[in-house]
This record gives structure tokens, sequence and C-alpha cells, in this order.
């Protein structure tokens, strides 16, 4: 009877365990007892990693916090911390993984969730840990070695004699990327008996592109990738962000974010309507055909005082738009439209006197700085046009190799059978949509069409939608499930649900369309509702097989890489100094 008691007891605790998907025999008290250093002192060594120090606690009834209204607060988790410590191959430098694991085994869902960084950051700790592990993921970060004091502090990576150290660099940004989703796995295995049954990447932005770098070499470590708004041009997107404060520069007058306002609803007025709603959104922009120098002339209200638009300030917004180019009017890099928020890209300073000065953002004048002129202390309202592009051609030769990942072959991924999904928003202020766009068209290209690239790698565009999220547009509402069940279930995404809620506390709701869908308005139902819209368009492109430069591959395919690869020559055979005051 003992016997037969205890056989039921160990078959209902493995039913239990097994809603989970899996088979786990020990009680609660037996697996947080495992929660302990010990526990993970015999990890996966074959990266060659050299493990330094290992911390495991157990955390119970744990609190977290919501910095930021897209990061939601949790209260009463329960997890095992585990801190992992180790030099990276052949390097001194140390480098940190930290691992968030639901305390008991009834708690796990069996998947793992790796995390990723921004800006200049490789990781951001445990700031997204609060979901995941409310909704039963093992989860980590790694700060790659890098102990920059914010998102933008760039001297971590340089030497005590000021030269960049590339070793750390290249951990920073590339390896210790993987490294963390090995280590973490190994010891997911530890704790809980059995390694993840699935394996996901989220992150946005520089996490965006981490997930795209491991997209295009390591694939075969994750069974599915969320990575949005990816900043796989990182070199020409951060060189692109001090565009706007060299045209205020050239044009002579820095501008407001009251002044660039103004032209924004200008534009909205001139386009919101060509979809059918007047919503504040331009779900088509490639159709907006808005001409900031038809508003000189116009009168606006700023700082209590009214002025008329001149010509200086229109052709500020135009040539904002056209993007950067050279000297000679050649095209560099994607504008931003006159729609999106200039408050940083284009931001500038007001003094006591009411004076107005340049206010680069920070990942532009940092990089600029500290990578490019070797100086912290330079003052780039010195640079000219011709300084400028010969620093942007120092950018690609010296640092794309590393940070950039817009490498469109992806027959790894494909034969990995791991899934790519993203979202960007339309209304992005630092990493314009089009980079991905036009990323995804080379894939197509490379590997044989959209069809066939629609069965491991869909794209979504958000219209109204920020960088990662906000502003005016409805933004998904939970793009890893989507990622989930594509994975798990062989559901393909043909929409991703979003929703807002507008400035009169309505609740706003759309389908995002896979690319190269456009959402359409019906003409009838409540256009605040996705039931009355539809996605049009998504049928199979031409196809181009290949690449016929190998340059074009070097640089990238963006309108930096293909004028930059010839420009390098030029500026070489120039040999022109910077005169930087």
């Amino acid at each position: 009877m003992a016997g037969s008691s205890l056989t039921f007891i160990l078959h209902l605790f493995a039913f239990i365990s097994g809603v989970h998907g899996k088979v786990s025999l020990k009680t609660p008290e037996e697996q947080i007892a495992l929660c302990k250093p010990q526990t993970f002192k015999h990890l996966d060594t074959s990266l060659g990693v050299n493990v330094l120090s290992t911390e495991a606690t157990p955390q119970t009834n744990y609190n977290t916090t919501s910095p930021a209204s897209f990061i939601n607060a949790f209260e009463g988790l329960d997890f095992c911390r585990v801190e992992i410590v180790y030099n990276p191959p052949n390097s001194a430098h140390e480098v940190r993984v930290e691992i968030w694991l639901p305390l008991t085994a009834h708690a796990w869902s069996g998947r793992y969730q790796a995390t990723g960084g921004a800006s200049f950051k490789t990781g951001l700790g445990s700031l997204y840990f609060g979901q995941a592990i409310h909704d039963g993921y093992v989860v980590s970060s790694t700060d790659g070695g890098n102990r920059g004091k914010d998102f933008f502090d760039l001297s971590w990576a340089l030497k005590a004699d000021k030269t960049i150290d590339w070793d750390l660099l290249h951990i920073a940004f590339t390896s210790s990327v993987a490294e963390q989703i090995i280590i973490s796995r190994s010891v997911v295995a530890k704790y809980y008996g059995e390694s993840p049954r699935y394996s996901y990447w989220q992150g946005c932005g520089q996490a965006g592109r981490q997930g795209y770098m491991l997209a295009q070499q390591y694939p075969h470590l994750l069974d599915g990738i969320l990575a949005n708004a990816p900043e796989i041009h990182f070199t020409d997107l951060t060189m692109g962000e001090f565009w706007p404060q060299l045209v205020m520069k050239e044009e002579g007058i820095w501008m407001s974010e009251c002044q660039f306002n103004f032209f924004r609803h200008k534009a909205l007025e001139a386009c919101d309507m060509l979809d059918g709603v007047s919503d504040g959104i331009i779900y088509d922009p490639s159709i907006c055909d808005f001409d900031p120098l038809h508003v000189v002339g116009k009168t606006y209200y700023c700082d209590g005082e009214e002025s008329e638009v001149t010509m200086a300030m229109a052709n500020i917004v135009r040539r904002i738009e056209e993007g950067p180019r050279t000297s000679m009017n050649t095209p560099i890099w994607y504008g931003f439209r006159p729609t999106i928020s200039m408050d940083y890209v284009a931001a500038t300073e007001r003094h006591s006197s009411g004076t107005l000065t340049s206010k680069p953002s920070n990942q532009a004048s940092s990089f600029i700085k500290h990578f490019l002129l070797k100086d912290p202390t330079a003052n780039l309202t010195k640079l000219t046009n011709t300084d400028f592009f010969s620093l942007w051609t120092q950018a690609k030769t010296t640092f794309s190799w590393l940070w950039d990942s817009f490498n469109p072959d992806l027959h790894a991924l494909k034969a990995a059978n791991t899934k790519l999904l993203t979202f960007h928003g339309m209304e992005d202020a630092m990493n314009p949509w089009e980079n991905i766009a036009r990323y995804r068209e080379h894939v197509e290209r490379v590997m044989g069409g959209a069809n066939t690239v629609d069965e491991y790698y869909r794209l979504f565009l958000a219209p109204g939608v920020g960088h990662c999220h906000g502003w005016w547009g409805p933004e998904p509402v939970d793009p890893l499930a989507v990622l989930v069940d594509w994975v798990e279930k062989g559901e393909k995404p043909e929409t991703m649900e979003a929703s807002m809620v507008n400035t009169d506390g309505e609740l706003v709701t759309r389908d995002l369309c896979a690319w190269p869908g456009k959402a359409k308005y019906m003409g009838l139902g409540d256009a605040k509702r996705a039931s009355s819209w539809s996605c049009e368009g998504g049928t199979e492109r031409g196809e181009d097989h290949a690449f016929e430069n190998q340059e074009q591959l070097a640089f990238g395919d963006s309108p930096a890489g293909r004028i930059l690869g010839g420009l390098k020559e030029r500026f070489e055979g120039m040999n022109l100094g910077l005169r930087i005051g």
C-alpha cells in the first residue's frame, strides 16, 4: 500500500511538472537547494572561457520597478539569481553574465530568453527581467566586459594611452553576446537537469543589431530571434545622427523644437488624409510629397512670439529629409522626414540670453570625439562638410567590420530552422525604417525571393511608432508571443496585433502587415478599430540572386556603402587633414 502511494505521488508530481512540457522528480525544496554556487562549478567550457567566480542566491517575493512606461513592474517574483564572471578565450578582460531562473521547475516554461543592450552598452542588466520571470522564462544579460557609466560612454573601450582596445571592443560587440547564450544554457541544464526546450533572443535598437548578428553568425544557438528596429548599419546611423547639426550650421541658423514641430504639423496637414483617415499618422510616407519650401513666409508661434518661416528654416528641413550629401550632392545615408520628432538628432540648447546652440546626439558626439578625433573636448561645430565626410569614411573603414550586421546571406539561419522576426517604427527618429526595408530586399535577392525568405524571416513596419516604442501610432502588443507561436506551433505571422491609447483616451487597434504589405482603410467602420483596415500588397518581387561587387558586400549596400567604397580611395588620395578647433 505504501509503495502504491509513493508511486501515485511520484506520478502526480511528474504530471504537474509535465504541464510545462518536462518531467522533474525534484520537490520544490530540493530544487531551491540547488540555487548555490557549487551547482554551477562545472559549466560547459567548450568555448575556452575561464570562469573566475560564480554567485547563486535564491530570491523570493522580489519586486521589480518600472523606470519607464513601457517596462512593467512586478511583485512577488521567485527566482534563482546566478552571476558568472569569466575571461573570454585568450583574453584577460572580465565579462559578467547575469541569469535569473524561475525558482522551481514547475514555474519554468522550458523556455530561455537572452537579451541585449542599447547604443554602446552591451547589455541592460536586469531591466527587462521581471516580465521574463513572470512569463516563465529563464532570462540572461551580459555586460560584455563593458563598464561604461551610461549608454553613450566610450571611455571603457580606450586603453590608458587613449588608443582603442580592439580586443575588448570585439568582446563587447560580438563574441560575448554568443557566449552568454552558451553559458546560460549550461546554467539551465545544471539547475533543472535539462536544457531549454526553446531558446529566444529579444531586443531592440542595438539589441536588434545584436539579434541580426546572431542570425547571421550564430543562428544554431537559438530557435527564434525577435530583433526590433535593428541598428544593422550602426556606423552609418551613428554618423547620420550628426547630419542635422551640420545642416543647421551650414544654413547659419539653429532651430528650436517648436520650429521643427511647425513643419511637422504642416507635413501632416498635407499628407495625413492620403490614407483616408485623419489620425496624425502617415501610413505610406513614400507618397507624401510635402515640400518645406511651400511654407516659407507662413506665420508660426513659438515661445510666445509670432514669426515667419524663413528660407533658411525650410532649407534645413528639406536637407535633413534628403539625408547626408557630400559637397558634390552625392547621397550617403537616409534622412529624417519632417513628421518625426527632431528633439534628438536636431536638438539645440537654449541659453539664458535666448540664443540657441548646437546639441548633437550623445551617440554621434561620443563616437566622433572619442573614436574618430580622439579628443573628448573637440568642438564639433568646427567641422566642415569635407571634414565630416572624411570622418565618415574613416568610421566605415575602421569600424564597420566589427559593429555592422548587414550581411544578407542568411543560409545558416535557414539551415538552422531559426525564425527571425522584426518590427520597426516608421517614425523612428534615430534609425530610419528604410534601413531595414532595404536590407530585407537584399536578403530576398540573395536568398531566392520574398516567398522563400518569408519562411524564416518576417518584417513588420509600424506606422507612427518611434524608436522601439511610443510616439503616435499603435505599437505591437506582444511580438514575442507572435514569435513563440511561429517557432513552436508553426503559425506564420501575416499580421501583428498593435494598439495604443490616443490623446482622447480611446483605444486604437491595428493589425500591422507583414512586409511588403501596407495597411489600407476600407472606407467603412470605425477607423480606430483594426477590423476597419486590411493589408494590401505582399506579392513576390523580382529576384537578383547575388551581389556583383564584393566591395559592395564589404561596405554594405546602403547609400553610404555604395558611395563610401569609392570615397575611400578618393579621400585617401587627397590626403585630407581635419580642421578642428
